[in-house]
């Protein structure tokens, strides 16, 4: 449908479209927002920005983008160790093949994290087709990458209090225990899992978040007890 002259001596009208009647403004305002806006939107509202995204129907490229966004971010966690923690800390902990390591960390972060992510995203959606979700493997996978990258801000801030802590543990004592620490050093995960639970609750068009949030939490806390469990074995056949 158009609109063209009145054949009142004004000319043609501009024209006008049943999309441009329907549009949401406030849609066409959000779209238009940059990367770090839509952040801060979904640090409010996860879902909503989960939606927003799928509807811009993004390409694999830009998913690609945002995971290796996030890995980038990611490694910054370990970097800030070394960056801005206190010097006493730096020289008692820098390992002899500290190049190693870090060339270890950056394959991790980058290659096999990214890999994980693809993987995650494929069981994720499997098994929510099990529990009647409505999403494809690519909205799941979608959600879970913007997830990623709007929860790894905050893994940073959480490294930034943990070396603030190391700062303040020669006139306070207790800022050095695990048990002030840990809280800042989960925060990473917590928020990982809570924005993935949401993006993925939208993607499959679940009606509530909390039954994914759950169950992912769960599965974190064993993961992370596995993991431990491991590190330990490890060291004690190394010892």
């Amino acid at each position: 449908m158009s609109v063209t002259d009145t054949g009142y001596g004004q000319g043609p009208l501009p024209e006008v479209t049943l999309a441009d009647l329907d549009e949401d403004p406030e849609i066409v305002r959000l779209r238009q927002e940059s990367l770090s806006a839509r952040i801060r939107m979904s640090i409010v509202d996860m879902r909503k920005a989960t939606r927003l995204l799928l509807d811009d129907n993004p390409s694999e490229q830009r998913l690609l983008f945002f995971v290796l966004l996030s890995d980038i971010i990611f490694f910054l966690n370990f970097g800030v160790k070394f960056v801005v923690a206190p010097p006493e800390d730096v020289n008692s902990g820098m390992p002899a093949n500290f190049a190693e390591m870090i060339g270890g960390i950056i394959v991790i972060c980058f290659l096999l994290r990214t890999a994980t992510l693809y993987l995650f995203s494929g069981i994720v959606a499997l098994f929510s087709r099990l529990l009647g979700g409505r999403g494809s493997w690519r909205d799941t996978r979608a959600g879970i990458f913007w997830a990623s990258l709007v929860a790894a801000p905050v893994g940073v801030v959480g490294a930034l209090i943990v070396v603030g802590l190391g700062y303040l543990e020669p006139h306070i004592p207790l800022a050095g225990s695990q048990l002030v620490q840990m809280p800042a050093q989960l925060i990473g995960v917590v928020a990982f899992v809570y924005f993935v639970s949401a993006a993925v609750a939208e993607a499959q068009q679940f009606k509530r978040t909390s039954p994914l949030f759950i169950t992912f939490s769960v599965l974190s806390v064993a993961l992370l007890i596995g993991g431990l469990l491991v590190v330990d074995m490890a060291r004690s056949a190394l010892a």
